[in-house]
């Protein structure tokens, strides 16, 4: 095999995921293309119906059009189901997840053999080749039992990765030319707890973190933390975040999946609505206007009128600078599976649409509060993502011998969601 494609699905894990077993694979010569590739990774996700649905029929479409091409399929649905995968056109290996996917155990099981060089080359990525922003996976697997969520059967329980290994990896991201990090993981709250250690004291060694260019030079980089629940958004981790914005990104995704007690609870969250609004609260009393995104689940068992009417005020007590509204669909293996009194589809339609524009109408509060205000824009040709996870244009002829991380004023266009960011600087 001298060439290879990669096709990821699902979350920023897996795509951290990808990163590693393509280096892998490049350091063993093989050259990465789009089409007539002798081999096609897939790795995929099992989150929801829809996902597993759409990593199956792009393998029988490649099976189908590059009957040449051997497959290997990895990732969670590979660990969920992979009897069925084996029976598809044109996949030679199902490796899931855990040690097959080690980049050592992953060459030997494509038929490469390793040399004891290979062995000694540091865990981890060196670079997102086209990317400004990196992800940085810090720790795996999740210790919780969601009813809906079929991820911990398929991941394993909480391993976190060694704080000088991560140091190390993101220096040499930033080396690499990456000006954002974002950690990111399958529960990043829990990252250190079998290390004696806390989230709050990664961050930290972060944020205080220099790394130097060939010439001395200190090189800026953002820290962004991806998912992290709000009960585990503590005043340690909020100490740090407030002590350096200029390091960490004032933006949290928290997932909150339902506004309503009664549904919170048959989803065996550990949390009720207040709670969860509490936290928004004491957030927004540390930080400067924080950018909160979430999760939300829509037709979970039992939900009815009156459980969705409390999704909707709390979405908009909460203030989200974006949400992501999903429908529940059943996973097979968990406790939602067997739940009775699912809402009618037409029903599930209506409020995933009504979310939506509630959706829409806070993260325009939202920016609206951000208007004259300045951050740091994260660039990708002309448009970045700011610290508090807005999108901003930067006119082409300011950008002339600027670097890809600028300090800008934001200033809205229009109605729309997007920003304008006027005066650009070089962040120091």
């Amino acid at each position: 095999m001298r060439s290879v494609r990669f096709v990821t699905y699902g979350c920023k894990a897996n795509q951290y995921d990808t990163q590693v077993l393509r280096e892998a694979l490049v350091r063993r010569g093989l050259a990465e293309q789009d089409r007539e590739a002798d081999l096609v990774v897939v790795n995929t996700c099992t989150v929801t119906a829809e996902a597993g649905r759409k990593a199956r029929q792009l393998i029988r479409r490649i099976g189908r059009e590059t009957p040449q091409a051997r497959i290997a399929v990895t990732g969670c649905l590979a660990e969920s189901e992979p009897e069925v995968l084996r029976t598809l056109p044109g996949v030679d290996w199902v490796l899931g997840n855990g040690e097959a996917k080690r980049p050592v155990n992953f060459l030997r099981e494509l038929g490469h053999e390793v040399d004891p060089e290979e062995l000694g080359i540091p865990a981890g990525v060196t670079e997102f080749a086209g990317h400004t922003r990196a992800f940085l996976k810090i720790q795996d697997g999740c210790d919780m039992a969601c009813a809906f969520c079929i991820i911990p059967k398929v991941r394993g329980a909480s391993r976190s990765r060694p704080a000088e290994e991560l140091e190390a990896e993101v220096a040499r991201l930033v080396r690499s030319g990456h000006v954002e990090v974002v950690l990111c993981g399958i529960h990043i709250g829990h990252w250190g707890l079998d290390l004696g250690s806390s989230l709050a004291d990664l961050v930290r060694r972060l944020a205080h973190l220099e790394v130097r260019g060939e010439d001395g030079e200190l090189l800026p980089f953002r820290v962004r933390l991806s998912s992290i629940e709000a009960t585990e958004v503590d005043d340690a981790l909020l100490e740090v975040m407030a002590a350096r914005p200029e390091r960490i990104a004032p933006h949290l995704h928290m997932p909150m999946q339902s506004g309503s007690d009664a549904v919170l609870a048959r989803m065996n969250r550990w949390y009720d609505r207040a709670t969860y609004l509490e936290a928004c609260h004491r957030i927004r009393a540390r930080l400067d206007r924080p950018a909160f995104t979430a999760d939300v689940l829509v037709g979970f068992p039992g939900e009815g009128e009156a459980e969705f009417a409390e999704t909707l005020a709390a979405v908009h007590e909460a203030g989200f600078a974006r949400l992501h509204v999903f429908p529940f669909s059943p996973r097979p293996g968990t406790a939602a599976e067997s739940m009775h009194d699912r809402p009618a589809p037409e029903a599930v339609r209506e409020r995933r649409a009504a979310l939506s524009e509630a959706a829409d109408a806070v993260a325009q509060d939202y920016a609206a509060r951000l208007e004259g205000a300045r951050d740091t824009v994260v660039l990708e040709g002309f448009v970045g993502l700011s610290g508090r996870y807005q999108r901003v244009r930067v006119e082409p002829d300011a950008l002339e011998g600027l670097p890809r991380a600028v300090e800008v004023t934001l200033h809205r266009e229009g109605d729309g969601p997007g920003f304008l960011g006027l005066h650009p600087r070089p962040v120091a």
